[in-house]
Parts: structure tokens; sequence; C-alpha cells
């Protein structure tokens, strides 16, 4: 992929230097999730960090000399935050990355995503600069194992789509403190939606029957229904023209339910918006009833069984 790094006009937050060794790996745990970062050059280290952080979604630029960053099974014991998937975009020098079986060298303008959940390994063996968005998995309405096939790849390499996302990392880099919360979160929003498109391009090409096509099919059409109160697997079937019977044997492999994942799926877009300046406005059983939870009671129990705090403790936690 061509790709020329652009610094956006205007004001942008610089980035700043990194004392030591040992401040580099407290700025990336803070920045990101635990990390075990190593050097041959831990006593001569020199880095440059800007980083944003606005409900949930981080945005990082770093340079730095070679370095090795882990992902260890015992670090993934440590993390308290709630389950993310990283977006990098390579700007100077390559980048090893392995994850889920796969590993690829990130060239400048490669973009690769990879799963704060389970273990990865980035090697950067000369001087590097990338940009690191790091996002909640409730943003992306596609389901781990299909977002697995794709970790440590790099997506979109000569593809106008590829780097779409990558300029749009480049551009939101040392801008995000820059805008009102509000604003700040949709252009968040954007970006993670555009990372999205990519995945499910890079996965329309892996189809390798019908069933997986009508799965898809199924998937996008109880996305686009999520809101109505009477999407059921007997409607979702009839919508497909398939039996109910059918309909479950399409989401065996998913190792979930079809009312299991609506009411997932339906949890996380109230989440989504509880956490959205731009709904702050609105009640919490107002944001419930928008995704089909009639009761507010019913509604706040299956929150906290699944998230750990009911949803008017979230939204407090974010202000």
């Amino acid at each position: 992929m061509s790709f020329t790094y652009a610094p956006p006009s205007g004001a942008v937050a610089p980035l700043q230097r990194i004392g030591s060794f040992a401040d580099f790996q407290a700025t990336v745990d803070r920045s990101f999730v635990p990390l075990k970062v190593s050097s041959q050059r831990a006593h001569h280290f020199s880095a440059a960090v800007r980083a944003a952080t606005l409900r949930g979604f981080s945005l990082v630029e770093i340079a730095a000399v070679p370095h090795v960053v882990e992902r260890t099974r015992k670090l993934l014991g440590e993390t308290t935050t709630e389950p993310a998937y990283k977006a990098s975009l390579m700007l100077e020098g390559t980048g090893y990355i392995c994850q889920d079986g796969h590993d690829v060298v990130l060239k400048p303008g490669d973009v690769a995503v990879y799963d704060t959940t389970r273990p990865y390994t980035l090697v950067f063996d000369d001087h590097m600069r990338t940009i690191v968005a790091m996002f909640p998995k409730r943003l992306v309405d596609l389901a781990d194992d299909r977002v697995a096939r794709l970790t440590a790849t790099a997506l979109g390499r000569d593809d106008t789509l590829g780097e779409m996302v990558g300029s749009v990392l480049a551009q939101l880099a040392g801008r995000l403190q820059l805008v009102t919360a509000s604003t700040g979160w949709r252009l968040a929003r954007n970006a993670v939606d555009l990372v999205t498109i990519l995945l499910r391009d890079q996965l329309g090409e892996e189809r390798t029957g019908l069933p997986a096509e009508r799965l898809e099919n199924v998937l996008a059409y109880i996305e686009a229904h999520l809101g109505d109160p009477d999407l059921s697997p007997t409607t979702i079937a009839d919508a497909h023209y398939i039996s109910v019977r059918s309909l479950h044997l399409l989401f065996k492999h998913t190792e979930v339910s079809v009312s299991s994942y609506i009411r997932t799926r339906r949890l996380e877009r109230c989440r989504t918006d509880l956490a959205d300046p731009a709904l702050a406005g609105e009640t919490v059983a107002g944001i419930a009833t928008r995704w089909s939870f009639a009761d507010a009671a019913h509604f706040s129990r299956t929150f906290k069984a699944t998230y750990g705090e009911t949803p008017s403790e979230f939204r407090a936690r974010l202000r």
C-alpha cells in the first residue's frame, strides 16, 4: 500500500519525550493494558509518546528505538479493564506481530488488529513510529471467533479501504483532546466503525460456502432490528425463508444461542449509548426501551449480572 503520513493541519499535541525505559514501560501500561516491554538498549532507551483517552477509546502515537512488547498469559489475569481490540497503523520502520497462530511483518501504511484478551507479541527491530487505537469489543458487532481469523494480519494491504482506515487513524492522532467530549466520541466511534467495515470486508473474502454467507446475512438482519421488540428466532427465520431449526443450526458454531446473541447485542448497544456524552440527557429507562428492554428493573439486573455494575453506576463512572 502506498501511504504517506501527513500530520493534520492546525494545533496538534506534540509527542512527549520519555525520560527512561522504566517510564516508557509505565506509559505503555497506563495507555493500554498490562504489558511486558523489553529492550537490549534499556539503559540507552529513547522514546516519545502522545496519547488521548476518551470514554474507553485510547489513541496513542509512539516513536521509539528497538524493543519487544508481550501480552503474556500471566498478564491477562492482571487486567481490570473491559475486553478490547487494538488497531495499529505503522508509520515508520517495521513491526513483527503474532497472535492466534498468525504472524506478519507490518510495513509503513499497514493496519493490523489484535485482541487484548489473548497473548500476543510485537517486535520492533529498528526505530519505529506507530499509531495504536484501543477500543472496547462492545463497539464491534462481530463475534470474537470471526475477528480472530484476521488478528495479526496486514488488513487491506494494497486496498483503498485499508488506506482509508490508516488515514483516519493518522488524522485522529493528537486531536481527540482538542475537541469537545461529544465530538471526540463521535470521531472515535467513526474510526471504530471504519475498522469494523474493514474487518467485514476482509471476512467476506473468506466465505467458503452458503452457510457462512447465510449466517452473516442473519447477523446483519439482527443488527438492523435490535430495536424491534418482536425480534425473535421465529421472525428471523421467517425473514430468511428458513426453519427455526435451521436457524439454530447456523448458530451452532458460534457457541451461543440465537436468543443469547440478541440479548448480548442489545446490552452492548445500551452500554454504548450510556457511554455517549451526546445522550447524557436521556434516562437509563429511555435507552433501555430503545433497545427493547421494556422492564427497567429487569434491564438493570441483567446489566449488572453481565458487567458487574448497574447502568447508573456505569454511566456515573464515565463522567
